[in-house]
């Protein structure tokens, strides 16, 4: 079909033949498969173009210096270690390029730390020195695993009897930062036994310069006498304890297995400890360690706590360098959890988080008394000059909970509470809960915060949020959000 027919049928009305059809079709068919192989060559070309201009990035041209380059990766690494082994992640960017890895081998802090190294059979001493020994003068972290192949045999060999392992932690690098973790108590005593089998001195272990070391097992031993093994650990400054919990009650006050007490220190300045143990021994540990700067006590099922204990205990713990302060795992269903705080005095307390166990039922009413005895137990311990206050996963919404825990003091002799508050952060709070609730009172009594978080779990989400405008006003970054429930996840 010529151009004056194609122009002619545009402008009429004209019906069209059979031929004329065929041909237009033909027309259309040819116009398609032109616009498709020009289509193909402008991709082949974007394509081509891309390529030649990766090459002049500032990676190519090595315009980025090897020092933000490594910056970037010490973020990297740390942006993804709860979701990868950072070791996984560091092997990752050296296979990106020869470029990359000589960056990465260049960057000490990227090689100083092994977490979780699981050893079943032996310990690959050759390969953990060759990754340590990249960090060169940084201080080392390593983490250990022992993982017994058949626990339910009666004393199995293990992994941590392996001379490897000893001889590692003899001879091997220095270390800053230790983590052991085993079946029990036992798996420990020849790492931590320092007199050789021959009698002769004590050996010098490569670990006599640790400052942190965490410990978790288990068992709960069947010897008094293995506790005595805690007795070699190095004069750290900072101590976790994973810690097992009693086979039966009447262990806890049984004195052919006494609770530790030795390995505690006046020098140590932070102190972790998961247990289930009575309280009245964990607050005759914390009067031992007077230097403490940071205590994060992580409760499990909570505790223990002789219920039939009528009278307080006598003494108060003081602490008196104490600035940052951790509870977790908590239960707003045992009334014990948080009586702690009765008995520490914390004059320098600058930090509190309160976190309560993230799969508790949402409580929107609890009883007067209960609630009461939590109010006591918080006001105890918080001190006016409080600056950071985290509350999470706490299962009750009512208004006069909060309104206890931030008003002011009965007595006028006595300094506000939260007066120097800055962060406030409030999360996984019931659906019921109100933010304006929390925003008003600082509004009444014209407190300043420079933050403040809350997100509210909720099911549905409403789509919208608050935004407390007058607290805004004041100058405080504030972020309310609404997040679905995990029932939500469960039914998409």
């Amino acid at each position: 079909m010529d151009q004056p027919r194609l122009t002619h049928l545009l402008n009429n009305r004209t019906a069209l033949d059979p031929l004329e059809i065929k041909s237009i079709r033909h027309e259309v068919q040819v116009r398609t498969q032109a616009i498709e192989r020009l289509q193909l060559e402008l991709q082949k070309l974007g394509s081509e173009r891309a390529a030649w201009q990766s090459l002049l990035s500032p990676l190519h041209r090595n315009s980025i210096p090897p020092e933000i380059l490594g910056e970037i990766f010490g973020y990297v690494v740390l942006a993804t270690e709860s979701t990868k082994p950072r070791r996984s992640q560091v092997n990752v960017l050296c296979r990106v390029c020869k470029a990359w890895r000589d960056v990465a081998l260049g960057i000490p802090s990227l090689w100083a730390q092994l977490d979780d190294i699981v050893v079943q059979n032996h310990l690959d001493v050759a390969k953990v020195h060759s990754w340590l020994s990249r960090a060169r003068n940084a201080a080392k972290m390593l983490g250990i695993v022992g993982h017994h192949r058949y626990p339910k045999v009666p004393n199995p060999v293990c992994p941590f009897a392996s001379s490897a392992v000893q001889e590692f932690l003899s001879s091997g690098p220095g270390l800053n930062s230790l983590s052991l973790k085993c079946k029990s108590l036992h798996c420990f005593s020849e790492l931590l036994n320092p007199t050789p089998s021959h009698g002769g001195a004590p050996i010098s272990r490569s670990f006599d310069s640790l400052r942190s070391i965490s410990l978790g097992f288990a068992q709960w031993p069947t010897s008094p006498d293995a506790w005595q093994l805690l007795d070699h650990l190095p004069l750290v400054t900072s101590l976790s304890l994973d810690l097992p919990e009693p086979d039966n009650e009447e262990d806890r006050d049984n004195p052919e297995s006494p609770l530790p007490h030795s390995i505690f220190t006046a020098n140590l300045t932070k102190l972790r400890i998961r247990s289930t143990w009575p309280i009245e021994w964990l607050l005759e540990i914390l009067d031992v360690c007077t230097n403490l700067e940071g205590l994060v006590l992580e409760y499990g099922l909570g505790y223990y706590v002789d219920e039939d204990m009528q009278t307080p205990l006598e003494n108060e713990v003081f602490l008196p360098k104490l600035r940052s302060l951790e509870l977790r795992e908590m239960s707003v269903y045992q009334q014990t959890t948080t009586r702690v705080l009765r008995y520490l005095v914390v004059p320098s307390l600058k930090a509190l988080e309160i976190v309560y166990d993230g799969d508790q039922e949402p409580l929107d009413e609890l009883s007067l008394p209960k609630r009461k005895e939590f109010c006591e137990d918080m006001l105890s311990l918080v001190v006016s000059d409080l600056q950071y206050f985290r509350l999470e996963n706490l299962p009750i919404a009512p208004a006069s909970l909060y309104r206890s825990l931030f008003r002011y003091r009965d007595f006028e002799d006595e300094p506000p509470l939260f007066s120097e508050l800055e962060v406030l952060e409030m999360l996984n709070v019931p659906p019921s809960f109100n933010p304006n609730d929390v925003c008003s009172l600082f509004n009444e009594r014209n407190r300043v915060l420079k933050q403040l978080r809350m997100t509210i779990v909720v099911d549905p989400s409403p789509g919208k949020k608050w935004h407390a405008k007058r607290l805004s006003e004041k100058g405080t970054d504030i972020s309310i959000s609404y997040i679905p429930s995990e029932k939500s996840f469960r039914r998409s």
